[in-house]
C-alpha cells in the first residue's frame, strides 16, 4: 500500500506536462499539433502544414507558443521548458504516463519522457509520473481481456518505472518516497468498463516494488464517494475545480477530514488558468474563460486558503485543451475561436504565487524571459559551448552574465 509518511511534507509546486508534441523536422510527423490525443489519427480540422491568414501555422490549439510548434523529444525544448519553469518557481513536472509499451498509436511518448528526465538530471529539476489507469484497459490496451490482466500489465509497468524513473536523482520524492499521481476517468468498482484500479488492486500493483510510493489519487465526478483513507493524498480533477461536476467545497471538506487517518498525510490541490478545446476538434466543446487572467489567481487563493502542501498546475502545456501556462503569442490564432494570446501573464502570476506558497527565493523576474532567447540561440546554429555558458549563468542566478552573453550572441 502507499508509504507511511512521517514528518512535515514541504510545500511543493508541480505542473502537469504533456510529451506528445512532434514536428516533421524532428519526428517526421505533427503529433498533438494536428491530432486529438484521445483519438489518434483523427482529423482535428487543422493542418500545421498550412499557413493561416495571420502567418501562423494552423495548429490544433487556440493559441501558439511563443517559440512556435515544437517537438517533445528535442533536448533543446526540454531545456527551455525546465529553465522557464525554474524561473517561475515550479519545482517539478508531473508527466502524463501510459506505461512503456502503448504501441504505434501513441508513438515516442516514452522516449520523449526519457529525454526530459535526462535534461532534468542536468538542470537540478524534478519529474514524477502521473499514472493513467485507463492505459491498462481497452480501448487503449486492446489485448487486455479482464481485470487480472490489467493489474498484471500495470504492475509490470510500475516495476519498469521503478527501474527507469524512481531511481533517478531527478525523480520527485516526498517524505522520502517516490511520488506517483494518478489519472482515472472511470468509476470506483470492479466492472470491466471502469478503468479505475481499486484500493485492493493498488495493493497488488505496489506489492512488487522495492519501496513504498507516495500515492496521490485523482478525485473526479465519476469516482462516487471515494475513500480518501486509502491514499497518501487526493487532488481534485479540473472538472471538480471548475465546478463542472461535483463540488470543490465537498472535496476540501473530505481532504481535511482525511488528515485524521493514515496513510493520508497532506492536502493536495490543483490550480487552473482556464480551458478551451475548440482548437483540438474534440467533442464535447469545453470552454472556461481565463477571465483576462482572473481565474488563475482565484484558484490559487482557494488552494492557499485550504492549506494545500502539494499543488499541481493544470497544465504546463496542454495546448489541445487550452489550459496551459506556457507563454504564447499575443494574437488571435483562429477566427472561429477568438481567444487573445496571454503572453507571459500566467507565468508571471505563477512566479508570484510560487514565492508565497514555497517561501523560497526565486530568480529575478527578468530571468523569465531569458530561456526563450537561449532556445532561439540553440536553434540558430551557434556553437553549443556558447549556449552552455549562458545556461550556466542562469543556473547560478547570474542574470547579468546570462543577459550579456545573449546580447553578444545577437539574440
Amino acid at each position: 500500500m502507499p508509504a507511511d509518511l512521517s514528518g512535515s511534507i514541504p510545500h511543493t509546486l508541480a505542473a502537469r506536462y504533456l510529451t506528445g508534441y512532434h514536428t516533421p523536422v524532428f519526428s517526421d510527423q505533427w503529433g498533438l499539433w494536428k491530432n486529438d490525443f484521445n483519438n489518434p489519427g483523427t482529423d482535428s480540422g487543422h493542418n500545421p502544414d498550412q499557413t493561416l491568414p495571420n502567418g501562423e501555422a494552423d495548429i490544433a490549439s487556440v493559441s501558439m507558443p511563443v517559440i512556435g510548434p515544437y517537438d517533445s523529444g528535442d533536448p533543446d525544448l526540454c531545456e527551455y521548458h525546465i529553465l522557464l519553469a525554474k524561473a517561475a518557481g515550479i519545482e517539478a513536472f508531473t508527466l502524463d504516463w501510459f506505461g512503456p509499451h502503448l504501441g504505434d498509436a501513441y508513438p515516442a511518448l516514452e522516449a520523449n519522457a526519457r529525454v526530459l528526465l535526462q535534461q532534468a538530471e542536468k538542470l537540478d529539476f524534478k519529474l514524477c509520473l502521473s499514472f493513467n489507469d485507463h492505459a491498462f484497459f481497452p480501448p487503449m490496451r486492446p489485448v487486455i481481456k479482464n481485470r487480472p490482466d490489467a493489474v498484471s500489465a500495470a504492475r509490470e509497468a510500475l516495476i519498469y518505472a521503478q527501474r527507469h524513473y524512481f531511481s533517478s536523482r531527478a525523480y520527485l520524492r516526498l517524505g522520502g518516497a517516490p511520488v506517483l499521481t494518478t489519472v482515472n476517468p472511470g468509476c470506483v468498482g470492479t466492472a470491466w468498463d471502469s478503468p479505475f484500479f481499486t484500493p485492493e488492486e493498488w495493493h497488488e500493483l505496489l506489492a512488487g516494488l522495492r519501496e513504498p510510493v507516495c500515492l496521490i489519487q485523482n478525485y473526479h465526478a465519476g469516482a462516487s464517494e471515494p475513500d480518501f483513507s486509502n491514499w497518501n493524498s487526493v487532488y481534485p480533477a479540473p472538472a471538480v475545480l471548475l465546478d463542472e461536476t461535483g463540488s470543490i467545497d465537498a472535496f476540501w471538506t473530505q481532504s481535511r477530514r482525511a488528515l485524521e487517518t493514515k496513510p493520508y498525510a497532506f492536502i493536495s490541490g490543483l490550480v487552473i488558468s482556464g480551458c478551451d478545446n475548440r482548437g483540438s476538434g474534440a467533442s464535447p466543446v469545453r470552454v472556461y474563460s481565463r477571465g483576462y487572467g482572473a481565474r488563475y489567481p482565484a484558484t490559487w487563493e482557494a488552494n492557499l486558503a485550504q492549506g494545500a502542501r502539494f499543488i499541481q498546475i493544470a497544465t504546463w502545456n496542454d495546448h489541445l485543451q487550452g489550459s496551459g501556462i506556457e507563454p504564447v503569442k499575443e494574437l488571435v490564432l483562429h477566427k472561429n475561436a477568438a481567444v487573445p494570446g496571454w503572453g507571459y501573464r500566467e507565468l508571471i502570476a505563477t512566479r508570484e504565487y510560487a514565492a508565497r506558497f514555497t517561501g523560497k527565493n526565486l530568480w529575478p523576474l527578468p530571468s523569465l524571459f531569458l530561456p526563450e532567447r537561449l532556445y532561439r540561440l540553440r536553434k540558430s546554429g551557434a556553437p553549443a559551448l556558447r549556449a552552455d555558458r549562458i545556461r550556466l549563468y542562469l543556473l547560478e542566478n547570474d542574470l547579468d552574465g546570462a543577459t550579456l552573453g545573449l546580447e553578444q550572441a545577437g539574440v
